[in-house]
């Protein structure tokens, strides 16, 4: 990949000849539309119908959404950890033992994950008596009722999505100029270590150097939806391609990447689900 990023904006457009500005303001409009925020989105209902339900009234959204779904409370946190999610829909009832909603507890346990604090959960529920408990607990962002219909739940995603709380997640560095560089996380590929303590930040736009981090501060930093396969990579789950088990490989695009031996265990455990 390239080491020089050629990026421009409105501003640079002004400085130019009236011959070149078509050309630049069409290299603008593709940056912008390669630039398109995704929303990542997981469902969460033991009646695998209403998760796929779900799923195609999210993803005929006009928004860029991601859907995934789930329909067991113990897989749910294993994708917790595995990707970073900007909403979740949850069912209260879910794995209901006992008197124990499931989707209650896994919303305490989403709480207890500090990138989660504040991110939106969404319960749909049969049982209106149990929403005070969910407001109470988890601090939900919002209830709907069984029956629903599209149009609840797309007034929902309307207010959820445009509120504060639903951000792209930014990774941010300094280059060797001393200038701030800042690019979406869901941009990242991954992450190697360079020549002379440089770490090199390879995105889909091209490749980066900083000096600002260490593979531990970055892996720290970068938990969610990434992971550190090898003392010298850290790589976005969802640029994954394949995984070759048996010589423990990565394939990345036209990167092959190795997993550690030490790292194969944990790595293996998050790929079964995703």
């Amino acid at each position: 990949m390239n080491s020089q990023l050629l990026s421009v904006n409105d501003k640079d457009v002004s400085l130019l000849n009236w011959e070149d500005k078509d050309i630049m303001k069409v290299i603008i409009e593709k940056q912008r539309r390669g630039r398109r925020i995704m929303y990542n989105i997981l469902i969460v209902d033991d009646e695998a119908e209403q998760c796929e339900a779900l799923k195609i009234i999210l993803e005929r959204r006009k928004e860029n959404i991601v859907a995934d779904i789930c329909t067991t409370l113990e897989k749910a946190k294993i994708l917790c950890v595995g990707k970073k999610y900007d909403v979740f829909l949850l069912d209260m009832k879910l794995d209901e033992k006992d008197g124990n909603e499931g989707g209650l507890q896994l919303g305490n346990y989403i709480r207890s994950i500090i990138p989660y604090k504040y991110t939106p959960i969404i319960y749909i529920t049969s049982v209106p008596e149990k929403i005070q408990a969910a407001l109470s607990d988890t601090g939900c962002f919002r209830y709907i009722l069984k029956p629903y219909t599209e149009e609840n739940i797309n007034k929902c995603l309307d207010d959820v999505l445009h509120s504060p709380l639903v951000a792209p997640e930014t990774f941010s560095f300094q280059n060797f100029w001393g200038g701030e560089i800042r690019v979406p996380e869901c941009s990242i590929i991954y992450i190697c270590p360079g020549m002379n303590r440089r770490l090199q930040i390879y995105t889909k736009d091209g490749c980066y150097e900083t000096i600002s981090y260490t593979m531990e501060q970055v892996e720290n930093i970068l938990r969610y939806g990434f992971f550190r396969c090898h003392r010298k990579y850290i790589v976005n789950l969802k640029c994954i391609s394949e995984y070759d088990r048996s010589n423990r490989l990565l394939y990345i695009g036209n990167e092959i990447i190795p997993v550690g031996r030490k790292y194969k265990e944990a790595f293996e455990n998050i790929w079964r689900v995703l």
